[in-house]
């Protein structure tokens, strides 16, 4: 059993599990920190202790101090909330931790989306255009100089915060919308709700499988130590004409598979070193359509929804952490196989559904059912630790209820079979 325990702060995320799952399996002691009760990840047999804490960030920091002079550890965060938590008070909680994000003037850049690309442009890349009203004159200045006839737009919340900027999805991004007064109410509606104004974002054009996901985890030394790439699969196209409609709706985040992309990690690994990060990364570029130049979308400075695929091709991005944040050599990365996928079972569910009425629904069943032998890493899927999927299954029956136990008879008849109807009452004996 390593004697060096792991906190991971966050177990509600499909990262979270894996995360857990990994560094429990290999022995180490893991508590689980949470501010959601009913959270997916607390029901893993791997968590040793379980540790919930205060929605408020100021008696969410004190609950971790009070775990830091109880033992300390690794200090793991999976998601943003914690992880802007932990950055910005790293003098603080180093005294009891290792921390393996790193203090907030260089973390905050990389979350900021203009300061971002303004990293990536000073690293040699290539970023979309970004603008960021200051106020509503900047705004009105602004949406009326955009090209919405040859270019299509997102709103994102420069920081990602604890108010969606989307408020049926819950994503801090959203789709703009095709006219200037449609824009300019979307904006002024999400700083209504935020108490800022958000970030305007050109569209790469392209399908959201021309996406491409460097992940690694990053030394003191900003040396990547190790370094794979995923691409997003795609499910449905999700633009038609004018309409535009975001790839998460689409599924576009639920399903994804390793490959090789050498200019994508030499141009991750620039943006690292200039940021002068350490921890695990993953920088998301999309091939622009129009010429396949590589293209910065965004940096997530934390482990993300994927990562069990990490696992499954020997790249294990919570292990390297572990390792490289108690001072361990990290196990040397040998070469990956591509082709190999990870799926989130629920949501894709969940997206085939809801977009029935937009894509075939049979076509996109047996787009999985065809490709069942590559997928080796499921969100919170795994025989060894069953309850956090139970739990996920259970929410998603509760979200459906009815529609769901309709599913089956409808890919039957999309597959080409008759479903009998249970007669809605039986004629009487001799009738």
């Amino acid at each position: 059993m390593n004697s060096v325990r792991a906190v991971v702060l966050g177990v509600e995320h499909p990262r979270g599990v894996a995360v857990v799952r990994s560094l429990g399996r290999r022995g180490v002691r893991v508590v689980a920190v949470e501010h959601d009760p009913r959270a997916r990840g607390l029901g893993s047999r791997y968590i040793e202790r379980r540790v919930l804490v205060d929605d408020d960030p100021a008696r969410a920091l004190a609950a971790l101090e009070a775990i830091g002079r109880d033992g300390g550890g690794v200090l793991i965060s999976t998601n943003d909330r914690y992880l802007m938590l932990v950055s910005q008070h790293h003098d603080r909680l180093s005294q009891w931790f290792s921390i393996t994000v790193p203090p907030w003037d260089v973390l905050e850049p990389l979350l900021n989306k203009p300061a971002c690309y303004r990293l990536g442009e000073a690293a040699g890349l290539r970023t979309p255009r970004c603008f960021a009203p200051r106020d509503v004159a900047d705004l009105d200045r602004i949406v009326t100089g955009l090209d919405l006839d040859a270019q299509r737009y997102v709103l994102s919340a420069k920081l990602p915060g604890t108010v969606p900027v989307d408020q049926v999805t819950g994503r801090m991004t959203t789709v703009a919308g095709d006219d200037v007064d449609t824009i300019r109410a979307r904006c002024l509606d999400i700083a209504a709700r935020t108490g800022n104004l958000p970030v305007i974002m050109e569209v790469i054009p392209g399908r959201s499988d021309r996406c491409v996901g460097v992940s690694m985890v990053v030394d003191r030394d900003h040396v990547p130590v190790i370094a794979y790439c995923v691409r997003r699969l795609q499910l449905q196209l999700y633009a038609t004409g004018r309409a535009f409609v975001h790839p998460y709706e689409m599924g576009g985040n639920v399903y994804c598979e390793s490959v090789r992309d050498d200019e994508a990690v030499e141009a991750a690994t620039r943006l690292v070193r200039h940021a002068r990060f350490h921890g695990a990364i993953t920088v998301e570029f999309r091939r622009d359509a129009r010429d396949e130049g590589l293209t910065l979308v965004k940096a997530d400075p934390r482990v993300v929804r994927a990562t069990a695929l990490s696992t499954v091709l020997g790249m294990d991005v919570s292990a390297a952490l572990y390792d490289v944040f108690t001072g361990r050599p990290p196990v040397p990365a040998k070469a990956y196989p591509t082709g190999v996928a990870w799926l989130w079972s629920s949501w894709y569910v969940d997206t085939v559904w809801a977009n029935r009425h937009r894509a075939p629904l049979g076509a996109q069943l047996w787009a999985i059912i065809r490709n069942v032998h590559r997928i080796r890493a499921f969100a919170y899927l795994s025989l060894g630790d069953p309850r956090p999927a139970l739990t996920d299954l259970a929410r998603l029956v509760q979200k459906h209820g009815g529609s769901l136990r309709s599913l089956p008879n409808r890919i039957l008849g999309l597959l080409g079979f008759r479903t009998r109807r249970r007669a809605a009452s039986l004629p009487a004996r001799g009738a």
